[in-house]
């Protein structure tokens, strides 16, 4: 009898029929792409914020599943380059690069993600084979501390004078014992306004 009740779908044009809505699937791919190339850019700017050489290291960003449907981010940090004074400071780096993913989402734990540092395949090392098994707990280099540099100090703003000091002593009622309320009111009256 009323068939405005009854609902069916609109027809599609012909043109629009291959477009649909994105899956689920195609949904997560691109908010983790999206992910992916914020985690980039952190690193660039991390790189560029700290001084290191950019052919130094590299960033890459992996997807790897826990249980059915979870996801962890694995951030894969890649020197490129052998470099001894990278690896003291690599920890010192992963935390910059924490905090400037903070920056940029505030709202996620970044310390949940998994961190990995890893050496490209081609990277040449001074150091190709482990030393004899005696030399570890010999080894002097391996139970001392090594000083870091010491760090940037900013230079002051002004270099301080010392003051002349005066050769006679003299007291604050000296000074002002000459001044008297005419004088005072004459200071204030040719004193320009302030803007």
């Amino acid at each position: 009898m009323f068939k405005f009740s009854r609902r069916t779908p609109a027809p599609v044009a012909p043109e629009f029929a291959h477009s649909a809505l994105p899956s689920a699937a195609n949904s997560s791919q691109a908010a983790n792409d999206i992910q992916r190339e914020l985690i980039r850019v952190a690193f660039q700017d991390t790189v560029r914020a700290t001084g290191l050489p950019p052919q130094l290291l590299d960033c890459a960003v992996r997807y790897i599943k826990v249980g059915k449907s979870a996801e962890r981010v694995q951030v894969q940090l890649v020197m490129q380059q052998w470099s001894e004074q990278l690896l003291r400071y690599s920890l010192a780096f992963q935390n910059e690069l924490m905090k400037c993913l903070d920056h940029y989402e505030p709202g996620v734990d970044h310390t949940q993600h998994e961190w990995l540092w890893r050496y490209a395949a081609d990277v040449a090392t001074p150091f190709p084979e482990l030393p004899l098994a005696g030399q570890w707990a010999a080894s002097d280099a391996l139970r001392t501390q090594p000083t870091p540099p010491p760090l940037r100090k900013q230079a002051p703003m002004a270099t301080p004078v010392q003051a002349k000091s005066s050769p006679k002593d003299f007291e604050l009622r000296d000074i002002f014992s000459g001044l008297t309320a005419d004088s005072l009111q004459t200071a204030r009256v040719n004193t320009p306004a302030a803007p």
